[in-house]
């Protein structure tokens, strides 16, 4: 009886692994491949034959002439916690310096994301940093504000618009030289 048990225990758990283990797996990642090629292929960007990022995670962007997204700091912290509100502070005063034309920041640039990889900001983020941005590319206002109004997503579930901070970045350095 011992013996019977074992044996239908040992065929179950191989049974569970080709299954689960292969089959399960092919065919997730054949359907992904089929009909999510992009996507299930890690949304990439490429130029010129070579990755230069993806749509859906953030990329560091420090230069002063790119939009920045959120900090990638991960942060788990209340928005109560002394600890946040200090580090928020210190994040608007660093902000309104390189942004000296602003009078208040958005707030998903002072808070952190919680993955550490957020791809998109809010427009009115993106829209606090168009006049450094114009200012350092030397470029109209309008024409980085037309590159925002272009590319803003409405999120289904609120009245918040966003942008892709690749995107944007993308667009900028394809405008023609001045």
């Amino acid at each position: 009886m011992m013996k019977n048990t074992l044996f239908a225990s040992i065929k179950f758990l191989l049974f569970s692994t080709v299954l689960f283990g292969g089959l399960y797996t092919l065919l997730v990642t054949g359907v992904g491949q089929v009909f999510f090629a992009h996507q299930a292929n890690g949304s990439q960007i490429v130029e010129d034959g070579a990755v230069k990022g993806s749509e859906l995670l953030a990329q560091p962007f420090d230069q002063a002439g790119y939009f920045q997204g959120r900090d990638r700091t991960v942060s788990q912290l209340s928005p109560y916690d002394p600890t946040q509100k200090k580090t928020v502070a210190e994040r608007t005063a660093a902000l309104l310096a390189e942004n000296p034309t602003q009078t208040s920041v958005p707030i998903d640039l002072v808070t952190a994301s919680g993955s550490g990889v957020d791809p998109d900001i809010s427009v009115e983020a993106a829209l606090f940093q168009l006049p450094r941005i114009a200012d350092t590319r030397g470029i109209d206002e309008q024409t980085i504000h037309d590159i925002i109004n272009r590319n803003k997503v409405a999120d289904l579930f609120s009245t918040r618009e966003y942008v892709n901070i690749m995107t944007l970045n993308q667009q900028l350095d394809q405008l023609p030289e001045e």
